[in-house]
């Protein structure tokens, strides 16, 4: 049998990917698709609510690490390829462990680091198998400028090649 923490991470991982405007106040078990913000606030909570002990983390990653097709990554001229990202850290037998449910396990297909069979006890994938710097999500301070145009775009093209 799947222990509580292994059950509410697959739930929320199995949730479609898809970049979107976030609202914490829509965050809920029905929601259905998010991206990194949506699906870590919600596993947040429902960690949370089992009693869990719960941290909110950021990490810098490069979307160039994921197989993307150049055309969509392409799109980011002037805001780059760097993205902050959001993931947990949960206390696990007196160790922090790295939480990420960003991709839901169809993305596989198209080469993402899915985490499958994970034992809850240890770190699952993360975002990336890139560089990655992490913070605490209170330290994190963004130093680099989105365009906002560009980012729409990109979140567009995204979205639609990994729906298809």
């Amino acid at each position: 049998m799947k222990s509580k923490i292994v059950q509410l991470f697959e739930q929320v991982q199995k949730i479609s990917y898809n970049i979107g405007k976030f609202d914490k106040d829509l965050v809920n078990p029905d929601i259905p698709y998010g991206d990194c913000r949506h699906k870590s606030e919600l596993l947040y909570s429902l960690l949370s609510k089992e009693g869990y002990k719960v941290k909110k983390l950021k990490v810098e990653f490069n979307w160039k690490d994921l197989p993307i097709p150049k055309n969509i990554l392409d799109i980011l001229k002037i805001s780059a390829t760097i993205f902050p990202h959001n993931l947990l850290l949960v206390k696990i037998n007196n160790k922090w462990i790295k939480v990420d449910c960003t991709w839901n396990p169809e993305l596989e297909n198209k080469g993402f680091p899915i985490t499958k069979n994970w034992d809850g006890e240890t770190d699952t994938k993360q975002i990336t198998k890139g560089k990655l710097k992490f913070y605490k999500e209170e330290a994190y301070i963004k130093k680099r400028k989105t365009i906002k145009e560009e980012a729409f775009k990109f979140a567009e093209g995204l979205n639609k090649y990994l729906s298809s």
